[in-house]
């Protein structure tokens, strides 16, 4: 538990930064007007699904740990183990990947004299990596100091959601809409860039049921948690439809690029507006909304390797904490090294978008993965009786393993679509044999991994009646 309690307002801002990233706007924006279809498509198959089963687990289960300790209840020590060891290993290809977008926008304000130096693959990882050891060190400081780059980021995307919003209704009144929404198809494409999108989607919706990890750092616990969960599910929705019409309103979708659309939006309109000059200063403030969502990210995931060391699955390091901040000092140590390694060696041979690419595509299948496994949980928790105190969807048992069912269903096709290559790919047999090579390697590496540590606690157990 932290120093000082997270309390509603920072609990609020904390989600936010978690739960919101304007950058997946863009991926929408370049899909055109079928992406928002999809957007609701994704919102009632799983954002809905997840936001229920995770205000019910979290109010079923005591104690920290979120979806790990969850299936480790529910299906046994070695599936809670792999889905923690999945969830969290995810997050290091995605906290690279944010670190690339991070440094693209700074340079974007920076303006054409930066262009050079984010085009060195050698400086841009130094950037990364600098980024990367101030945000381990800051959550060292504990929660309480964490969490105000967090709360400053979400200010940011609030902002910058709110500017992007305003831009696209100015400009659509002022001279129409740059996207014809009249003649353009709203039909979602059948192919890989479709497939690619709806995995991208799902994933986009992801981040709610990391809640459930600050649960011992939260004044007021676990009913606190429920409420901004049904905040957080409205903002999410809303912020996604309304933000791509916005920039689609904007721009054409042939002129939104997955990488450097958001920015590019926010320059064009601005600069319609004549506001050009204004233009370095929201792309700082882009930046900075990507950097509190990295910083409020890497906190809760470095509570994950803490609770796995506290259950012995990971060395006894792992479970301990500065006495002064409550920091998980070496999980937090661990996964900002590890962090920077990635950042390493995502640049060999690889250009700054295809490694961007590739982060992102890793990402989404191995983080969609542990959401199999928490909507099992929670179909196979219907059949207990509920604990006092705890909540449950209106409709009881049949309503829950309706929802659970939806989720599971959606969570497996987004896994199915993380499979296609990416548009991009020069070779997409190669891209894909890559994409599941690496995701079978993080599996096997799980397994071993429990299969060592499960050995080594039997042993300690035989040791007294040796």
């Amino acid at each position: 538990m932290s120093a000082r309690p997270l309390r509603a307002w920072d609990l609020g801002l904390y989600a936010v930064a978690m739960t919101l990233s304007i950058r997946w706007i863009a991926v929408a924006a370049a899909a055109g007007p079928a992406s928002v279809p999809l957007w609701a498509a994704a919102m009632l198959g799983f954002m809905a699904p997840l936001v229920i089963a995770t205000a019910e687990l979290t109010s079923r289960f005591a104690g920290e740990g979120g979806l790990y300790a969850w299936a480790r209840e529910s299906l046994g020590p070695f599936a809670g183990f792999l889905c923690g060891w999945l969830y969290w290993t995810c997050n290091l290809p995605f906290f690279s990947a944010t670190l690339y977008f991070i440094i693209n926008v700074l340079a974007g304000a920076l303006g054409p004299a930066a262009a050079p130096l984010v085009q060195d693959p050698l400086i841009f990882a130094a950037a990364a990596m600098a980024l990367a050891a101030a945000v381990g060190a800051l959550q060292l400081a504990g929660l309480d100091a964490g969490k105000w780059l967090a709360n400053f980021g979400a200010a940011a995307s609030l902002g910058l959601l709110a500017i992007l919003l305003a831009a696209g209704a100015a400009l659509a009144i002022r001279a129409g809409p740059a996207t014809d929404f009249a003649r353009a198809s709203w039909a979602p494409p059948l192919d890989a860039n479709g497939a690619a999108l709806w995995a991208t989607m799902v994933f986009a919706f992801g981040g709610p049921e990391a809640l459930a990890f600050l649960k011992g750092d939260v004044k007021g616990g676990t009913r606190r948690i429920l409420r901004v969960l049904a905040v957080v599910g409205v903002v999410l929705a809303g912020a996604y439809m309304l933000g791509t019409l916005a920039m689609l309103a904007i721009l054409r979708p042939e002129e939104a690029s997955r990488l450097s659309g958001l920015p590019d939006a926010l320059r064009l309109s601005l600069g319609r507006l004549g506001l050009g000059a204004a233009a370095p200063a929201a792309l700082l403030l882009l930046a900075l909304s990507l950097l509190g969502s990295y910083s409020a990210w890497f906190g809760v995931a470095a509570r994950l390797p803490f609770v796995i060391g506290v259950d012995h699955y990971f060395p006894a390091a792992f479970a301990r904490r500065s006495p002064r901040t409550g920091a998980p000092v070496v999980a937090i140590g661990v996964q900002a090294l590890a962090v920077m390694a990635l950042v390493l060696l995502s640049q060999a041979g690889a250009s700054i978008k295809a490694a961007y690419d590739f982060l992102i595509s890793m990402s989404v299948l191995s983080y969609t993965l542990p959401f199999a496994f928490l909507f099992v949980t929670y179909l196979k928790v219907q059949g207990r009786e509920p604990g006092p105190g705890a909540w449950a969807p209106p409709g009881g048992a049949g309503t829950a393993r309706l929802i659970g069912a939806i989720g599971l269903a959606v969570t497996l096709s987004a896994i199915a679509c993380t499979l296609f290559p990416s548009p991009d790919a020069a070779d997409k047999l190669a891209a894909v044999a890559k994409l599941v090579v690496s995701s079978a390697v993080l599996i096997g590496g799980g397994a071993i991994l429990y299969a060592l540590a499960a050995r080594g606690a039997a042993a300690v157990k035989e040791a007294p009646n040796a």
